[in-house]
């Protein structure tokens, strides 16, 4: 026979986890607390405990009870978050990296007409700065992400926001994630054969600001 109160607690259990997976979702993908193979990661733990969530909330509805209800809640998320993981890997090497969205051309003059980006080394005689298309959170959300290299000046840096943000809010563009990096890593050695090769290191991160 269902049980009223067993019924009750699955209810509000159900609403807590899927509030706990969809706040830490949106820390996550919109304030940047954690970087590269931890992105990975936590979009993983947020679908989890939101499969839980949803799971048993359905369990609470039709007042099951909450010993059984938890044991099919985790039987199911294990699976599925795996199956979800898989997933989420496989879309980060197809869908990020290019410039899908079409949007990066105008984020990249917003950012350039500052003139407070210093020259590329790897791009001689254009700015220091990049632009590409990456999905994040659980959802895997669009973002520009807009990388600066060299502007380590906070003015400078506001500049750069502040332009970005007006013209984000003008061209409705998606959310954009600006990274500003200390300088632009790229190495050129010659060969044997005379020939020159370029090739970038990691620099560090500096400061991240998201904007939408």
């Amino acid at each position: 026979m269902a049980d009223p109160v067993e019924g009750k607690s699955g209810i509000g259990a159900g609403v807590l986890l899927l509030a706990i997976a969809l706040t830490l979702n949106y820390l996550f993908e919109r304030h940047t607390l954690f970087e590269n193979w931890k992105d990975l990661f936590f979009p993983t733990v947020c679908f989890f405990l939101f499969v839980i969530g949803l799971v048993v909330l359905i369990g609470g509805l039709v007042r099951s009870r909450m010993q059984g209800l938890l044991f099919y809640a985790f039987s199911i998320a294990l699976p599925s978050t795996t199956l979800y993981a898989v997933f989420y890997v496989g879309m980060q090497f197809i869908q990020t990296g290019a410039d899908r969205l079409g949007e990066c051309p105008g984020l990249y003059q917003a950012a350039a007409v500052t003139k407070v980006i210093p020259e590329s080394e790897w791009r001689p005689g254009r700015p220091a700065l990049g632009c590409e298309v990456e999905r994040r959170g659980m959802f895997l959300s669009h973002y520009n992400s807009v990388g600066v290299h060299g502007v380590t000046g906070a003015a400078a840096q506001q500049r750069i926001v502040d332009n970005l943000t007006e013209y984000y809010r003008r061209a409705h563009t998606h959310p954009v994630r600006v990274m500003f990096y200390e300088k632009e890593s790229w190495t050129v050695r010659q060969g044997r054969n005379g020939a020159t090769f370029g090739s970038g290191t990691p620099s560090k991160l500096i400061r991240v600001v998201n904007i939408g």
